[in-house]
């Protein structure tokens, strides 16, 4: 009577709740099913390597995912972001599983014939375009199929009414662009602690703009510029992450089967003033926050059984420009190649400041002319010089030229660039057989000697000569490449930053990712994970296993030997009460996974179902065993046989006690004892 009394309630509370009547407001799309359908939240800390997370850690910066490691077991991974390490194709392998899809953030588009950049949204969509065509010869699904799309480069697949602020699409989705004003106040009215929220900090970042104007003029920065980057940060670290997180709990009380968030203050900050920066630090908190918000409107939703998943899609190194250590920028030096300019002849720099990819983000928020008010233009792409062109915003950038040069000029330019101007290592032989590197001591090739360029102690050696070969190859890729780092040197970029990721450093590549413990990944013996592993995870987690997937793990099931023995019994007692959760559901795959979580040799369930009509008249002991898949027996505990039973089923053991044995089975000590002492017997 109790439990239908809160089932009642909770049901009553939902019909009132803010969040139901919003959705009518809205008139936004509901996925209706049953309650334990899995669904997934996927959110990504845009820029965090694995060691920053670990510091943030250690200094308190994320105390709820540190909660989640310590009560809700979840457990961090090293994830290997692939090459080039940056957003568009890290998302590209999670989302559609391809690497590589763009050889770097900025690059010549040669069916265009000019620089593009992965923020415009004709760029984001061709390319995303291109990948749905792949697919559908291939036969993929993408991964964010039916669900929503939150502040990416990629949609990820999902219907255009549900991506939001993304590089193909600014602002709101096309569904809540035409909701009616009203509608929309209801909405800031409804969510007035995210407003509040706001306005605190919008005062607390006006109160530091003034100290980062100074500091930044005081380096020889644009004024104007500074100024615009002030109303750019409140945009990407407050206002996006909280818009976000209103639409992100939207999504999971419509039901929709995953939401894909990615978070981009830290990166923001972090490419301003340096991946270690404080202010950068700063920014976790926020987003902390943003998790544990979203985490509980996940852990209550009653259209679906969700999991939240928290990862990064690679991490960054702190940098000095190439501008600022040669005072002239990596096109002035690579005309200058060009030109045929001997070691005598001074280079004049062309421009006070090499390109820069700062506030560019800020337009996803309104994009069109409203963007300028915080946008920065770039000059990564300029054609001031008819003989070359440069594309370089990070510390990967490509050489182009005009006309198709011979193997031997090729390699000329390269070791001039090596060694007159600096470049760390210079990459050439995209048609060739094998690929080539320049540095200011010798030439390397690749992959088999990626190890003497980069280090044995690379955490990724194993893989990073071959996906440094994919991206060279890439066809929008230049003729030449330009790397900003190899072993031996510090790390440099071709832009006008201090944090910088695409490049091969150990913390531009290695990032992290924060899942259950019973999270479906493949097994690794590498020790690390990769974007299309996780994606793989999250298909399986979906119910939507690949083919290669579902072979994988069948040929692992057979292949696994039998779990070593040993001398202890850990055993588990669980009073279930029906598989019904605190938020009405019945689901015994939730039971099941706790259990799962504890690893327990003999389990003690009490007040399990078996055939009543209120759960669906299914066998829960059963089912929750045919989970488990123990080799060990569940013990399903009741108190309504007058005398004692045991009787096996499968994995299944009953065991009934008759009434005068009730005050026992009432102390959590006695009752694992016996339990251990009937089956021996």
């Amino acid at each position: 009577m109790i439990g239908r009394f809160e089932a009642r309630l909770r049901r009553l509370v939902r019909k009132f709740s803010r969040t139901h009547w919003l959705l009518r407001f809205l008139h936004l799309s509901i996925s209706e099913g049953p309650a334990n359908r899995p669904g997934l939240v996927m959110l990504q800390i845009d820029g965090l390597s694995l060691d920053q997370f670990n510091r943030a850690l250690d200094k308190g910066e994320l105390p709820f995912l540190k909660r989640l490691i310590k009560r809700e077991h979840y457990q961090v991974h090293t994830q290997y972001s692939g090459l080039p390490s940056s957003t568009p194709a890290v998302q590209g392998e999670i989302f559609y599983g391809i690497k590589t899809v763009v050889p770097a953030f900025s690059f010549l588009d040669r069916r265009k014939g000019e620089i593009v950049r992965m923020f415009e949204p004709a760029t984001a969509q061709q390319v995303e375009e291109d990948l749905r065509e792949q697919m559908a010869r291939d036969g993929v699904d993408s991964l964010c199929t039916g669900g929503s799309s939150y502040s990416n480069i990629f949609s990820g697949g999902v219907d255009p009414d549900e991506a939001h602020f993304c590089a193909s699409s600014f602002g709101w989705g096309s569904a809540l662009r035409a909701a009616n004003p009203f509608a929309l106040l209801f909405m800031l009215v409804t969510n007035i602690n995210s407003v509040i929220r706001i306005l605190i900090l919008l005062v607390v970042e006006l109160v530091i703009a003034p100290v980062d104007l100074v500091r930044g003029l005081y380096h020889g920065r644009n004024f104007i510029n500074e100024l615009k980057f002030i109303p750019a940060r409140v945009a990407i670290c407050i206002l996006l992450r909280e818009l976000c997180v209103i639409g992100g709990k939207m999504d999971i009380q419509r039901g929709l089967p995953i939401v894909h968030i990615n978070f981009l203050g830290y990166d923001e900050q972090s490419h301003r003033r340096g991946p270690d920066s404080m202010f950068a630090h700063w920014t976790l908190k926020g987003i902390d926050n943003a998790v544990e918000r979203l985490w509980r409107e996940a852990a209550h939703a009653h259209r679906r059984h969700y999991d939240v998943w928290v990862y990064s899609d690679h991490g960054q190194s702190r940098t000095t420009s190439y501008f600022k250590l040669q005072g002239y920028d990596i096109l002035e030096a690579a005309n200058a190649v060009v030109d045929g300019l001997d070691e005598s002849v001074p280079i004049v720099a062309g421009r006070k400041r090499a390109p820069s990819v700062e506030t560019q983000r800020a337009k996803l928020l309104v994009g069109g002319k409203a963007g300028h008010l915080v946008s920065v233009k770039t000059n990564a792409g300029d054609k001031r010089h008819d003989k070359v062109q440069v594309a370089g915003l990070g510390p990967v950038g490509f050489v182009y030229f005009p006309e198709p040069l011979e193997p031997a000029e090729l390699a000329h330019a390269a070791r001039i660039l090596a060694t007159r101007h600096k470049v760390p290592a210079v990459v050439t032989g995209s048609g060739e057989a094998q690929l080539r590197v320049w540095t200011a001591d010798r030439e390397f090739l690749l992959p088999q000697q990626a190890a003497e360029l980069f280090g044995e102690d690379h955490p990724f050696i194993d893989v990073i000569g071959e996906d440094l070969e994919r991206l060279c190859r890439h066809p929008h890729a230049g003729d030449l490449t330009l790397l900003g780092w190899r072993k031996g040197i510090a790390p440099i970029t071709f832009a006008t930053e201090n944090g910088s990721h695409a490049g091969l450093t150990h913390e531009e590549t290695r990032a992290f990712s924060l899942l259950p413990r019973d999270a479906p990944l493949p097994d690794s013996k590498r020790g690390y994970y990769r974007p299309s592993d996780l994606r793989e995870a999250a298909l399986h987690h979906l119910g939507r296993p690949t083919p290669a997937t579902r072979a994988r793990r069948a040929r692992a099931r057979r292949g696994r030997s039998p779990a070593p023995h040993s001398e202890q019994l850990r055993v588990m007692t669980y009073n279930v009460h029906s598989c019904v959760g605190v938020d009405g559901k019945f689901a015994a795959e939730r039971i099941a996974r706790v259990i799962a979580r504890a690893n327990p040799d003999v389990v003690a369930l009490q007040e399990l179902d078996a055939g009543r009509a209120r759960t669906g008249g299914e066998d829960q002991a059963e089912r929750i065993a045919h989970y488990l898949a123990m080799a060990n027996p569940i013990i399903d505990v009741n108190t309504i046989c007058p005398r004692p039973v045991a009787r096996a089923t499968g994995p299944v053991v009953r065991i009934r006690f008759r009434s005068s044995l009730r005050p026992t089975m009432n102390s959590s000590r006695a009752m694992p004892i016996w339990a251990r002492s009937s089956i021996c017997s």
